[in-house]
């Protein structure tokens, strides 16, 4: 009996081979299996990715990566969830060239990379948003298993490997009135180690409708309501692009010219320390820019929550103007801000803080100040956050428990036998 029951089975499996060798036979073209795309064709892959390098919360990193694969240039695409923000790419004194998109709440980067490169482990650095703290870690790519999910894809021109990175004070947001003179903050721009040019241009845009704006003695005047944008661009010709042209980056300030002026931010010169038609110039400083990297950094031990704005004033001739007493400042914080609570910094060039006494006036918080430049609105407070050693010192007290919970019951089962052998 055991025997036929032993024949049936073998009968069964070999009917279910049979049926499996068929379907890869008969399948065609729909066979994946494992390619690496550096010895591949032109096409795209998706290739597992190595997380070891990750203490914990792999589960919000990409899994698997994607790579697109056209002629000698490869676009490695690896994202991160919403716990996840600030994610960068090491590249040493250098800039890898990305593009970034969002997709079902993920974050995915696109990043030019080399075959070389692409072989090698890659370190990055992600703020991770529940523990309120910055992590190092890397990750490698198991190209050996790569399996080619389709056609390369001709999306047009991408950035290079490595691209300029620009550096100004100038905020990517300003409001202005119309009629003010925009004087246009400096730049710089370098490659690595190399110094570059950096070519500055300007237009209006109306309808849709694009119009060059000439710039003068380095500045534009907002002639009109509406949308004003001045760009810079650095271009350097050691890296190209996948059309054959210099590597580049643009940097676009949007101006808002409107007749009422600021809403962003306004002033009042009641001590009469500013020359007539002094012009107020806002802006909002978000992530991305160098002043804000420097304010976050400054406020890690003082407030979770904080707002960056940049403050200049403007003589008519554009010429910067400088208080020579106390004006009266009022900038538009998030609403949310408990305006009994909020406290204003004024940060100098070096990243020093200054304290100002503030108070709410409506949806603006207002203070007097003789100084322009960086401010601060934050709620003061910081969160407590479990440090890595609390977790290991919970993990191994959960342990403990859990062991001594099972000697206990292991004990009292010993003991209830022993007891029943006696009676």
């Amino acid at each position: 009996m055991v025997k036929r029951r032993n024949l049936f089975v073998a009968a069964i499996a070999a009917v279910c081979m049979l049926m499996s060798l068929f379907a890869v036979l008969t399948s065609g073209g729909l066979t994946a299996y494992a390619e690496s795309p550096v010895q591949g064709s032109d096409g795209v892959y998706s290739v597992p990715v190595n997380l070891d390098g990750l203490a914990m919360g792999a589960d919000n990193f990409s899994s698997a990566a994607t790579v697109e694969k056209s002629g000698e240039n490869y676009y490695m695409t690896f994202g991160h969830s919403s716990s996840i923000s600030d994610m960068a790419l090491e590249s040493g004194n250098m800039q890898t060239g990305y593009t970034v998109r969002m997709e079902n709440g993920w974050t995915y980067y696109t990043y030019t990379m080399s075959a070389e490169r692409l072989q090698g482990s890659l370190s990055f650095t992600a703020y991770i948003v529940p523990m309120d703290m910055t992590v190092d870690f890397s990750i490698t790519l198991n190209l050996a298993a790569g399996t080619r999910t389709g056609d390369y894809v001709d999306v047009g021109e991408r950035p290079a490997e490595y691209v300029p990175v620009i550096e100004t004070s100038a905020g990517a947001e300003y409001e202005a009135a119309r009629g003010t003179v925009f004087p246009i903050p400096s730049a710089a721009a370098t490659l690595g180690s190399e110094n570059l040019d950096v070519s500055i241009s300007a237009y209006y845009v109306q309808g849709g409708e694009r119009t060059d704006v000439a710039i003068t003695n380095n500045s534009i005047t907002l002639e009109n309501v509406g949308e004003y944008h001045v760009v810079y661009r650095a271009e350097n010709n050691t890296y190209l692009t996948n059309l054959g042209n210099p590597s580049y980056t643009e940097y676009d300030v949007k101006i808002a010219s409107s007749a009422g002026g600021s809403t962003l931010a306004k002033f009042e010169d009641a001590n009469g320390v500013l020359a007539e038609g002094t012009s107020l110039l806002a802006s909002r400083i978000t992530s991305g820019s160098s002043v804000f990297a420097t304010a976050a950094d400054k406020m890690a031990g003082i407030a979770d929550n904080f707002e960056v704005f940049g403050i200049s004033l403007v003589q008519s001739d554009g010429t910067a103007a400088t208080p020579s007493g106390n004006i009266t400042l009022y900038l538009q914080a998030d609403m949310t801000y408990d305006r009994n609570e909020v406290v204003v910094y004024h940060m100098a060039e070096d990243g020093t803080l200054m304290e100002i006494v503030a108070d709410g006036y409506g949806r603006y918080v207002r203070f007097d100040t003789d100084k322009t430049g960086t401010f601060i609105v934050c709620i003061p407070g910081v969160a407590f956050v479990m440090p890595m050693w609390g977790y290991a010192v919970i993990l191994v007290a959960c342990v403990l428990v859990v062991a001594a919970a099972v000697t206990v019951t292991v004990i009292l089962v010993r003991r209830k036998k022993k007891a029943k052998k006696t009676q």
